[in-house]
């Protein structure tokens, strides 16, 4: 009798060992999954410098010149509303470039860890540009966004 009761005692606690391990390996994958996804806001704002220096690099790395950009216009943090956000926006303006061009800048500005984005593009079609002379090239107004958690004091 005290055998069989070891037995059942030890398939019972078997079978809590094997719903833990489900549990713990459902939440490690989650906590895989998180690590991957975007963050959504930095968790302290980006200085002047910091932003004209993730320009610059932006401008290297899709294969523009510095002369391309035209105004680079940071403005200061306005509240989202009633909620712990702030949202910064940098006006970006570049001088006539390929949409190609115009789009790996846009990627290379892009970062997930500080929650900054390129929100919005305008693209104008250059004054006096010859159409049929090499690629189409358009002048470009982006506004670069970065989202910062900023807890209101109550």
């Amino acid at each position: 009798i005290i055998c069989v009761s070891n037995a059942r005692a030890a398939s019972a606690r078997l079978q809590q060992a094997r719903q833990d391990l489900l549990e713990v390996t459902s939440k490690l994958n989650d906590i895989q999954r998180l690590q991957r996804a975007p963050k959504v806001a930095a968790l302290q704002l980006e200085s002047s410098a910091e932003i004209a220096n993730r320009i610059a690099t932006a401008l290297v790395d899709a294969g523009l010149t510095e002369s391309t950009l035209m105004k680079e216009e940071p403005s200061d943090p306005q509240r989202v509303q009633r909620t712990d956000f702030e949202i910064r926006s940098t006006v970006i303006e570049l001088a006539p470039a390929t949409l190609p061009e115009i789009l790996r800048f846009c990627r290379e500005l892009r970062d997930a860890d500080t929650g900054t984005v390129v929100r919005d593009i305008t693209l104008t079609a250059p004054r006096g540009d010859a159409n049929g002379e090499g690629q189409e090239t358009w002048e470009s107004e982006l506004v670069l966004t970065q989202m910062i958690f900023s807890p209101k004091c109550r």
